[in-house]
């Protein structure tokens, strides 16, 4: 289009995301970054009680719960999310996402710089 709009109907599942997960997670990459100060954009499938290993994001993360039940801790609780649920992480906070046990999640990813990843999940 003419006007800058990007109409996607399939993201790119060509890259191996550098992520950690404790099971099978399958990321499509909507849209990245172009530039800094904007976000990466995923859609990404946490299958079975999958979730992500600790991380945080220099600017934050936002998680729209797309399918199923997801899943969300801090270092202070732990949350069954639904669809529809969204959850807005401020900068820096240590925190992992994914599918709740016995589950598949779809969560819709935004997020802000760099991703710092820990070598561990939840327990």
């Amino acid at each position: 289009m003419d006007d800058g709009t990007r109409i996607i109907s399939g993201g790119s599942t060509e890259q191996v995301y550098g992520g950690r997960f404790t099971g099978a997670v399958s990321l499509e990459m909507l849209a990245e970054a172009e530039y800094d100060g904007r976000p990466d954009i995923a859609r990404v499938h946490f299958t079975d009680g999958a979730v992500t290993f600790w991380h945080q994001h220099p600017g934050g993360q936002k998680l729209l719960v797309v399918e199923g039940r997801g899943r969300f801790g801090t270092e202070h609780e732990d949350h069954i999310l639904e669809p529809g649920t969204f959850v807005d992480t401020p900068p820096d906070q240590r925190h992992y996402h994914g599918a709740a046990p016995g589950h598949d999640a779809v969560i819709l990813a935004i997020t802000w710089g760099a991703t710092s990843w820990e070598e561990t999940g939840p327990e």
